[in-house]
């Protein structure tokens, strides 16, 4: 199961005297969507990220851009799963037809479930519409914060089931068939503000903003239900082909944008403190305008390669259809690229190499190449 995206919803920013403040006035509301860019290796580059404290300066203007995509702020009412969480004031993008659902008051942004098509979560052909229910509600961001805030430390239980009779893919289902499926994810999240200043991001726009140091841990585990055995994790073969259970610990540093209301670089890093990635405000202008480009300039179109269940595909805002065929030339896998950057899931091929095609709107071959799956 691949993780999802980190719900990054930090409140707006405001200034008082000089330093910043974020509140909930500038909150993002439904109808707001923002652009960014995905930067996937910046380890060759020298990030100009400040250190700590107060009136700080960051230079962040050198991020690259391998792939735009765009974050949306929606009604909860409006998307799949909202009618789960009626308490929610707003539901927010997660990966391919997933929504975090939170709920924003004066005090602070607290995330009360995950909802919506967790089939290409779980690699089945059909829809499989859940809901991951927060027992214990994940806080996020407490208001108002500032450079003196506290550090926020905090613990939340995510759990759903679902009817699973004849949902679960063939490659699982002849080992692994229960009535019921239960998800669990726990989630371990310290956010600490550490500076703050002004920030040039990739677009040369200046931002007042919070400097954050985040440290966050998911586990997530998935159980089945039969008549005969009750509750049980699946066989270990299995969990091993689906990636649960699963602990993962993600490092980041994080800038907060008073003009934004929302984070305006989020950069992945070692333990240490080493960049690795960032993902940033950004335009399809920063990107490379078709693959022929991206390839001219010696970037890869397709990522992670090897993979084990995904890949994302560069297009640079063309429209292209992305095949995937054996090494017998049969078609395994079609589908219609219209983003920059946008998720194939590769549920249910198994392990070995395949050959990917990219066919332009007139139906020629734009691009191919070799695809290694591993498990």
């Amino acid at each position: 199961m691949k993780k999802l995206i980190p719900f990054f919803v930090l409140g707006a920013v405001v200034s008082a005297q000089g330093q910043v403040v974020i509140d909930q006035a500038d909150f993002p509301t439904a109808g707001t969507t923002i652009t960014f860019g995905d930067d996937a290796d910046v380890t060759n580059l020298t990030l100009d990220v400040g250190t700590t404290g107060a009136s700080q300066s960051f230079d962040l203007s050198n991020l690259q851009t391998d792939a735009v995509f765009d974050v949306g702020f929606y009604a909860p009412g409006s998307v799949t799963g909202g009618s789960d969480f009626p308490s929610a004031d707003l539901a927010v993008d997660q990966v391919g037809g997933i929504f975090a659902f939170a709920e924003v008051n004066s005090g602070s942004v607290d995330i009360i479930g995950l909802g919506g098509d967790f089939a290409g979560q779980l690699g089945s052909p059909i829809p499989i519409v859940a809901s991951l229910v927060a027992e214990d509600p994940w806080t996020l961001f407490e208001f108002p914060a500032s450079l003196s805030a506290p550090v926020l430390m905090d613990t939340a239980h995510f759990q759903g089931k679902f009817y699973s009779d004849g949902l679960v893919p063939a490659q699982f289902s002849t080992f692994w068939d229960p009535d019921s499926v239960e998800v669990k994810r726990v989630v371990y999240y310290e956010a600490e503000v550490i500076a703050d200043g002004s920030l040039t991001d990739a677009l040369g726009t200046t931002h007042n903003v919070l400097k954050m140091n985040v440290i966050e841990t998911n586990i997530d585990t998935i159980w089945g239900w039969t008549a005969s055995d009750g509750w049980e994790r699946p066989p270990s073969f299995v969990e091993g082909l689906i990636g649960v259970p699963s602990n993962e610990t993600v490092y980041r540093t994080r800038f907060i944008s008073k003009e934004l209301g929302y984070y305006v670089v989020d950069i992945t890093t070692e333990a240490n403190g080493t960049p690795i990635s960032a993902t940033h405000k950004s335009d399809q202008s920063e990107c490379c305008t078709g693959v022929e480009e991206i390839l001219a300039a010696g970037q890869n179109v397709l990522y992670p390669n090897p993979t084990s269940d995904f890949v994302r595909v560069r297009t640079g805002g063309d429209i292209y259809e992305f095949n995937v065929l054996d090494m017998s030339g049969k078609l395994l896998r079609s589908e219609l690229l219209t983003v920059d950057g946008q998720t194939v899931e590769l549920n249910g091929l198994a392990n070995g190499l395949y050959v990917y095609q990219m066919l332009d709107e007139a139906g020629k071959l734009a691009h191919s190449g070799r695809l290694s799956i591993i498990k």
